[in-house]
């Protein structure tokens, strides 16, 4: 397998597609056991079990030179992780996490990035927060029934994943990343109870307008209609310019009717209920899928757009329902986050 990984331009899909082929009967190994055998082989140069080598090992000691040369990896990388550190000492992950914690004093910080929010965004975040517990409360509106969707950019040269992103240090950084290469999918997805709507893939370089999100809503609804999601859920979708086109709230009305959570919806029906703006902390999608999926398929880099696709299908295939059901659950704690915050964006509370 390690052989075909090399062979076929370090592809893991494209290694599992040789080594089917030339095994007719053998079982498929999966994406994520070609990654985990190139790890251990680029680390040991063997996909042998490790045990002897670790039981032989000796006991790493956190000696003053030891500690001195991790003060000269930090100063060099501080986004040097704990693992890396390790490698980098030949000592186990534990003993570099109490060098950096205990000896150095460094503490892992998240990078987070907000939209700033004027007193209008925050009266609207708070008068959403306050109207849908006030209905959940009262058992008269259920979060499980809530189709949440959006769409994101998959770069192929990765991304500053902002849940795993950490700079080690005494205090706190302040820093802003985003992608430098082009090269990307833009991807529509839905999240509900009952399972994920798509994925949606555009083709590249095509941008979202009015037009291309009426072709995303048609394939969509199609799609929620035949898991019957038109006639007990909700619809919900950020404000983004062409999300609330005339012809595309006509479109979700025509199927939702008064179930739908989107802006400019309310104004047009006299229905439904506005989205709030800058209000990403709220979306399953935001706070939960597309994290998630990012986190997948950026394990190693894909080698090419197409692979790229292959692993976003198939991530989002793989999770389980209770794990989307879970995720929706959040969405009433998130509201009463924003009650609480008073309307703010509240990271800080619950991190």
């Amino acid at each position: 397998m390690v052989k075909y990984y090399y062979i076929r331009d370090q592809s893991p899909t494209l290694a599992v597609r040789s080594f089917m082929s030339s095994r007719k009967n053998a079982l498929s190994p999966t994406i994520d056991t070609v990654r985990n055998l190139v790890q251990k082989f680029e680390r040991t140069g063997s996909v042998s079990d490790e045990v002897e080598g670790r039981k032989n090992k000796e006991k790493n000691v956190r000696t003053p030179d030891l500690i001195e040369k991790a003060i000269e990896l930090h100063e060099a990388n501080p986004r040097l992780s704990v693992r890396e550190l390790a490698r980098e000492l030949d000592v186990s992950a534990s003993t570099a996490f109490r060098i950096r914690h205990h000896d150095l004093g460094h503490f892992a910080y998240k990078i987070s990035t907000f939209q700033a929010l004027n007193p209008n965004d925050i009266e609207r975040r708070l008068r959403f927060a306050k109207e849908i517990c006030s209905l959940i409360d009262e058992k008269k509106f259920d979060p499980q029934k809530i189709i949440f969707t959006d769409e994101a950019h998959f770069h192929l040269d990765g991304y500053v994943n902002k849940q795993n992103y950490r700079i080690w240090g005494t205090e706190k950084p302040s820093i802003r990343t985003k992608p430098l290469h082009p090269r990307k999918l833009t991807v529509w997805a839905g999240i509900s109870s009952k399972g994920i709507l798509g994925p949606i893939f555009l083709k590249e370089n095509e941008t979202i307008d009015g037009r291309v999100h009426s072709r995303i809503l048609h394939s969509a609804i199609e799609e929620a209609s035949k898991k019957r999601l038109t006639g007990s859920h909700f619809w919900q979708q950020d404000g983004a310019p062409p999300h609330r086109t005339g012809e595309n709230l006509d479109l979700i009305h025509s199927h939702f009717k008064k179930r739908a959570v989107a802006k400019g919806y309310r104004e047009r029906f006299s229905a439904g209920y506005e989205w709030p703006p800058f209000s990403p902390d709220l979306s399953v999608m935001d706070f939960y899928l597309w994290g998630f999926i990012k986190d997948s398929v950026y394990k190693e880099r894909p080698g090419d757009l197409e692979e790229l696709r292959e692993r976003i299908s198939d991530t989002m295939r793989a999770i389980p329902l209770e794990t989307l059901q879970r995720a929706i659950s959040a969405f009433e704690k998130r509201l009463r986050l924003v009650i609480e915050s008073e309307g703010e964006h509240f990271e800080n509370i619950l991190h």
